[in-house]
C-alpha cells in the first residue's frame, strides 16, 4: 500500500510570487523609467506625445489639479540637436517633462516659439542659440495681462512627457564650427480667465499657470556639432 501524497506536493509558490513582483515593478517603474533610458540610449528617438497633441484645457476656472497648484518647480526640459546638414537644415528635439503627480497648465504655441541668441524675457517656450539661426525665428510671447486663450494651454497629465521637433536652418558660421542651444519655459502670469461654461462654479481664481518659483526653468545647455 503506498503512501497518500499531499495535495500539495511539488507545488512552489516563489514562482507565483516572482510574477506578481515583477509585474508590480514594471506598473510602477517602466512610465517613469523607461522613456528616459530610450532617450539616453539614442538622443535621436523620444517616447513621448507631440506637445501640439496635449489636449487642450476646459474650464480651468473649476478644473484644475489641486496638485498641480501646490507643486514648486515640477517641470524638467531636455533639448537634443541634430548635427545641421551642408544645406543647413538643423532638427531641433525638445523634451518637456512633468516630474509630479499633478496635472499641469502648459501655454504651448507652436506657431509663436521664440529663438534666438538670447533671453529676450518673453512668456512660453523658448531657445537660445548661439550662433543665432540664419532662419527660423518666431515670435515674441508677450505678457498678456487677461490671460490665455484656453486653446493655447496645454494640460500635461502626471510623470508625463511630450515632445516637440522645431526646423530651423543654420548660420554659416554654426555649420563649420558647431554652437550651442539651451531651451527654456517662462510663465510670470497666473492667468486670469478667459471664458466659464454656464452653472460651472468658479473654484479657482486664475488659471494656474504660475507654478514655477522662479518664474522660468531652463534645461542643459547642448553642444551643436558642426555640419555634416
Amino acid at each position: 500500500m503506498t503512501d497518500a501524497v499531499p495535495a500539495d506536493a511539488g507545488y512552489n509558490p516563489n514562482p507565483f510570487i516572482g510574477v506578481i513582483l515583477l509585474i508590480v515593478l514594471l506598473v510602477f517603474v517602466l512610465p517613469d523609467r523607461l522613456p528616459q533610458f530610450i532617450s539616453d540610449l539614442s538622443p535621436y528617438f523620444f517616447a513621448g506625445i507631440p506637445c501640439a497633441r496635449l489636449p487642450a484645457a476646459r474650464d480651468l476656472a473649476a478644473h484644475q489639479s489641486v496638485i498641480g497648484r501646490s507643486v514648486q518647480d515640477p517641470l524638467q526640459l531636455a533639448v537634443a540637436p541634430a548635427a545641421p546638414q551642408e544645406s543647413g537644415a538643423l532638427l531641433i528635439r525638445l523634451t518637456v517633462i512633468n516630474l509630479s503627480l499633478g496635472t499641469l497648465p502648459i501655454v504651448f504655441q507652436e506657431d509663436n516659439i521664440v529663438v534666438a541668441a538670447g533671453d529676450d524675457e518673453s512668456n512660453g517656450f523658448g531657445f537660445i542659440v548661439e550662433p543665432e539661426p540664419a532662419e527660423g525665428l518666431r515670435g515674441q510671447q508677450a505678457p498678456d495681462p487677461n490671460g490665455y486663450d484656453e486653446s493655447d494651454i496645454r494640460l500635461l497629465g502626471p510623470r508625463q512627457r511630450c515632445v516637440h521637433a522645431l526646423d530651423l536652418v543654420a548660420s554659416q558660421d554654426m555649420i563649420d564650427q558647431g554652437g550651442t542651444i539651451r531651451a527654456y519655459y517662462r510663465m510670470s502670469l497666473a492667468g486670469e480667465h478667459q471664458t466659464q461654461s454656464e452653472g460651472t462654479p468658479l473654484i479657482y481664481a486664475d488659471q494656474g499657470l504660475d507654478f514655477l518659483s522662479e518664474g522660468i526653468v531652463f534645461s542643459e545647455s547642448v553642444d551643436i556639432e558642426p555640419g555634416e
